[in-house]
């Protein structure tokens, strides 16, 4: 009965590692996903309402499939509403290099529109690379737009670049601890930190915050599906309140 109840709790705590490690691979896609080529293959959408406005709304559908240790990376998202919006369109390929090392690059279209005014079409790429240090430490970095590629190809004004570097660590089992520092150009360095656990199988806790924001985190755990809400408060506007939903097709999630 002892032994028995060592091993359940020795299995739960690994695989509870394992449901931190696909969160933080579906937080990292957007902007880093080289960490996600750690992970398993899945898809998923987000939904945000920045300050409960209906002209600041935000829509996403991503997905990563991982085979061989080749990464097919794929995601569109729209911000805006019908009069004023941009969307953006990414495809990319990542390799992992021994389940060590990872690098991902990526292709984006960009394309803004407002009523009224012809669309602005553009391109940039992005690249991130991650490596695993120990099955307890990550660390991670991302450059977007490194070529300074311009608003509508050969326009006069440069697409914004940004930088981001970061660390993951699991001090114990059931807590990952992420701390991350990004910067925009033209822009300030944004400098945050993010714990989550899993206090029990079915369910994901998190607390993150930086310079421009302070946030909680549920996730909802049921068969291979993860189900999210998420709120964020800037300190100097209001709420961006958001839901997503990610679906890992080969195994259940934290089993």
């Amino acid at each position: 009965m002892i032994f028995s109840c060592l091993y359940m709790a020795s299995w739960y705590c690994g695989h509870s590692q394992e449901s931190l490690l696909r969160a933080l691979a579906v937080e990292k896609l957007a902007e880093t996903p080289a960490t996600s080529c750690f992970s398993n293959s899945f898809a998923g959408f987000r939904f945000r309402n920045d300050f409960g406005m209906k002209e600041m709304m935000f829509a996403d559908l991503s997905s990563i499939w991982l085979r061989n240790n080749n990464a097919l990376i794929a995601a569109v998202n729209h911000y805006g509403y019908t009069d004023y919006g941009n969307m953006q369109l990414s495809l990319g390929y990542g390799r992992n290099f021994g389940n060590r090392f990872a690098m991902t690059a990526r292709i984006f279209y960009l394309m803004t529109h407002a009523r009224g005014y012809p669309g602005r079409h553009s391109l940039c790429t992005d690249f991130s690379i991650a490596c695993k240090v120990s099955h307890k430490l990550y660390f991670d970095a991302a450059a977007y737009n490194p070529f300074m590629m311009r608003y509508g190809v050969i326009g006069h004004e440069v697409i914004p670049m940004r930088f981001s570097v970061g660390c993951s660590y699991w001090p114990v089992q059931m807590l990952l601890m992420s701390l991350s520092m990004a910067k925009t150009l033209p822009g300030a360095w944004e400098v945050g930190c993010r714990f989550l656990t899993q206090p029990i199988p079915s369910l994901l806790l998190s607390v993150n915050g930086s310079n421009t924001h302070l946030g909680i985190f549920i996730g909802l755990i049921y068969r291979k599906f993860l189900i999210s809400v998420e709120t964020a408060w800037y300190y100097r506007i209001s709420v961006s309140p958001l839901i997503g939903g990610h679906y890992f097709p080969e195994r259940r999630v934290g089993s």
